[in-house]
């Protein structure tokens, strides 16, 4: 009888996880279209399109010294204002 009980109490703790687990992955997969729905409204915007050329060009020149000069002093910068 004690087994029963033991056995009912983790058969009930069970279906309750596995619905917060389903839930969960409900909520993540409505999260996932919003972010990608947003992510394609940004890329489609002004200022995506403007940010998606100047990666590209970036992305173009990534072996010319200048670039990679103004690349290391930048990344110093950041390091600088973390500490």
């Amino acid at each position: 009888m004690l087994i029963d009980k033991l056995v009912c109490r983790q058969r009930q703790q069970v279906a309750q996880l596995a619905e917060q687990g389903h839930q969960q992955q409900q909520l993540l997969l409505a999260h996932s279209r919003l972010l990608r729905q947003r992510a394609l409204n940004f890329i489609g915007s002004a200022p995506g399109l403007t940010l998606s050329f100047s990666a590209g060009v970036l992305f173009q020149l990534r072996h010319n010294s200048s670039v990679k000069t103004v690349r290391r002093l930048v990344g110093l910068r950041w390091i600088r204002l973390l500490y």
